[in-house]
């Protein structure tokens, strides 16, 4: 079996409108029509594996480069293809963040992933070696208007099952958000905070004090990343778990400093920000054998789906993170949820991910 072709088509979807309370940390949200990518990728016995990019990183000048370093190639051949690419993409470009190039290669790597699952008549998980049919979710809110607004929404997730709950909140608010939602939710729901990486480590500290006596699960990104002399002293002056790493440069190949010196107590990863299926099963491992947690962050829609199954692939993981409301725009139907909060991996080949073509009508663009 050989790639016989690799294709990108551009659809659009309807961006949900957000109540912010502001320009939540002065990020522009666009509203209405916004464009995301397919990539298809087209083997010669007419197996298809599929990925979304919702940035549109797969530029036709990218997406051509590509072609020509996999078009004839074993799909089988992953770690090839992903070293290969790694080294045009993943590696440059560290000085800004991760590399856009990055989640051009985690399309690609997920897509192999998709036809390799195919080929074999086995979902993903399984060939990566199945610890778990089924994982609990955390709730993920959108940036809300309101402490109430949260304290709301957390309870509605509660009497639904689920037993999890993370904030997106704006600092200015974040205290008195996180006392409204454990007010609302009682002692036996696991709450989360994810600060955003603010800059300030008063207030990082002075916010992770207020958790503690709330008993929050996590408190996320704190402090950025490159912050890391901040992050080791917030963690030794905090009993709340630090959680970073969301947005490392370098991917995998950044985890081992943050592992060995112990600068957060649980390590983000995921399937589109950080290279692909094939990093993120590693990452994983690599906390794993050091005794660290790891939580994987959400994707897109289909990298929702390669998540799932690298998390019901390794014991260290907890939980799936999913935006409430859900957002699976693209797909005919999303993982079952079930009452007691569990969210349950797909046992069709592959992803297990069926793109409702019809739903997305004429793409407007494809190269």
């Amino acid at each position: 079996m050989k790639i016989k072709d690799v294709r990108c088509e551009v659809y659009l979807r309807e961006q949900r409108p957000r109540r912010i309370k502001k320009d939540f940390y002065n990020i522009k949200r666009p509203v209405g029509k916004i464009p995301f990518t397919i990539l298809r990728i087209i083997t010669d016995d007419g197996i298809e594996g599929f990925a979304f990019d919702a940035q549109n990183i797969l530029n036709e000048k990218t997406i051509n480069t590509i072609k020509g370093e996999i078009i004839g190639r074993d799909p089988f051949d992953r770690e090839w293809i992903w070293q290969r690419l790694w080294y045009m993409y993943g590696r440059y470009g560290a000085a800004s963040g991760r590399p856009p190039g990055v989640q051009a290669l985690s399309a690609v790597d997920i897509a192999l992933w998709d036809i390799t699952g195919k080929a074999l008549g086995q979902p993903i998980y399984k060939l990566l070696g199945a610890y778990r049919d089924k994982i609990r979710i955390y709730a993920t809110s959108w940036p809300l208007p309101t402490p109430e607004d949260y304290a709301k929404e957390a309870l509605s997730c509660k009497q639904r099952g689920i037993t999890a709950y993370k904030l997106h909140v704006d600092p200015e608010i974040a205290i008195e958000a996180c006392r409204a939602v454990r007010q609302a939710v009682g002692d036996d729901m696991k709450l989360m905070l994810d600060h955003g990486t603010d800059d300030n480590r008063e207030r990082a500290l002075q916010v992770g004090r207020e958790l503690e006596k709330l008993n929050f699960y996590w408190f996320e990104e704190p402090l950025p990343d490159y912050d890391i002399e901040g992050l080791i002293k917030l963690r030794e002056k905090l009993d709340v778990p630090i959680c970073g790493t969301e947005k490392v440069p370098l991917s995998m190949f950044s985890m081992p400093q943050y592992i060995i010196h112990r600068v957060l107590d649980i390590i983000r990863c995921d399937t589109v920000m950080s290279g692909g299926i094939t990093p993120c099963k590693k990452i994983a491992d690599m906390c794993d054998a050091f005794g660290v947690k790891c939580e994987i962050h959400l994707a897109n829609p289909i990298g929702n789906f390669a998540n799932l199954h690298v998390e019901c692939a390794v014991k260290n993981c907890e939980f799936y993170e999913m935006y409430w409301p859900e957002d699976s725009y693209g797909l005919k139907e999303y993982p079952v949820l079930d009452d007691e909060g569990y969210i349950h991996v797909p046992q069709k080949p592959g992803l297990g991910a069926e793109i409702d073509w019809e739903s997305l009508g004429k793409p407007v663009a494809s190269y």
